[in-house]
């Protein structure tokens, strides 16, 4: 197995589960404000937001529980690449990662509103790595 570059942290079963249930969480929230229709307040970015914290969140869940380390690097990139170590389906969940990572700037540091478009995107992009970390943890 390939070690991936950037900082990682051990860890356990019983912390893969709490990832989870933030990643849960996480995209709980994010559903919520992705309904609201404030015109006063744009709520697409923060549930784009919400969405990439489900991703990281079940990315480190998956990670703690095949391989019992996650990243703990200044760049999210390098748990993409811890993600595409697990087998079987690593390398899609890791391309899951990407695609929110790629939105992480608009969402969380751009003066660009998120659009519906991306929005839509990114929340399927979390609902499938929470989905993974989910058939992970319960293997």
């Amino acid at each position: 197995m390939a070690r991936t570059k950037g900082r990682a942290q051990d860890c356990t079963p019983a912390q893969a589960r709490q990832h989870l249930a933030h990643a849960r969480s996480f995209l709980e929230v994010a559903e919520l404000a992705a309904e609201e229709r404030d015109p006063a307040v744009e709520y697409s970015s923060v549930a784009a937001s919400l969405a990439v914290l489900s991703g990281i969140a079940a990315s480190d869940a998956a990670c703690c529980q095949a391989l019992l380390r996650r990243s703990r690097s200044e760049d999210h990139r390098d748990a993409e690449a811890l993600l595409g170590e697990i087998t079987p389906g690593g390398r899609n969940a890791a391309s899951s990662l990407r695609q929110l990572l790629d939105l992480n700037d608009t969402a969380n540091h751009g003066l660009i509103n998120v659009s519906a478009e991306d929005l839509k995107r990114a929340m399927g992009q979390a609902e499938k790595l929470v989905a993974f970390a989910d058939e992970v943890v319960h293997r």
